[in-house]
């Protein structure tokens, strides 16, 4: 049974009705509005209505339904972008602030500690959820409609990946920095990041183009014209 914020089903169905208020909804018709509430939520994805919750990335879902398949998509990421704005907001501040713990910026003199106060405050302000990916998607058809379900994923090594960035543009604070055990290892996260992201575009090219060096008309399963 799925866990989800609802208005009581029979409430849904009234308001989805579409005849005029005088008129008394058959009951036929009300069952039917039912029925089709309850299977809209049986088609609910897990994810959707349990939202992972891990310390290394936070998420967020949007859904959307349209008579355009692709539409619909557009609408449901853009929808969950605007909730994961909030939360890669708190993430950020929050790596920001254990970076900053571990580097021990407050024992650093005056000049030090503005840098990195000022490279915050823009960070901050700037903050985006560029670097999102869409961790699952689900698309579900009711008639003319597609119902998208989309759950976008933003690790915290892409956080640790713009404040490593923005870091490296204050000369000052990097040539204080970069040598600290604190800076050494977020640099370290933001290279396996970025071996992990090139080892699974690899596994995506090589799904696409076939691992077999055999004849590449197997690949993609083209009758060879020799063989009758």
């Amino acid at each position: 049974m799925k866990k989800f914020m609802l208005l009581p089903i029979a409430a849904m169905a009234a308001a989805c009705d579409k005849t005029p208020p005088d008129v008394s909804m058959s009951k036929e018709l009300f069952e039917y509005k039912v029925a089709q509430i309850e299977n809209q939520i049986d088609e609910m994805p897990d994810w959707y209505t349990d939202i992972p919750k891990e310390e290394d990335a936070v998420y967020a879902v949007g859904t959307s339904a349209t008579p355009d398949l692709q539409l619909s998509v557009d609408i449901a990421v853009l929808s969950a972008k605007t909730t994961l704005a909030d939360r890669v907001d708190s993430r950020i501040r929050s790596q920001l602030k254990l970076f900053k713990t571990k580097v021990g910026v407050t024992d650093y003199d005056a000049t030090v500690q503005n840098n990195f106060e000022q490279v915050t405050r823009n960070l901050i302000a700037d903050a985006d959820v560029a670097g999102y990916s869409v961790k699952e998607q689900k698309i579900v058809q009711h008639g003319t409609q597609y119902r998208a379900y989309v759950l976008l994923e933003y690790k915290n090594a892409t956080a640790n990946a713009v404040i490593k960035t923005r870091i490296s543009q204050n000369e000052y604070l990097l040539e204080k920095l970069r040598e600290t055990r604190a800076f050494k290892e977020l640099d370290d996260n933001v290279a396996a990041q970025k071996a992990d992201e090139l080892a699974e575009a690899k596994t995506l090219v090589d799904a696409i183009n076939g691992v077999n060096k055999g004849d590449p008309r197997q690949t993609y399963g083209i009758p060879d014209p020799e063989v009758n």
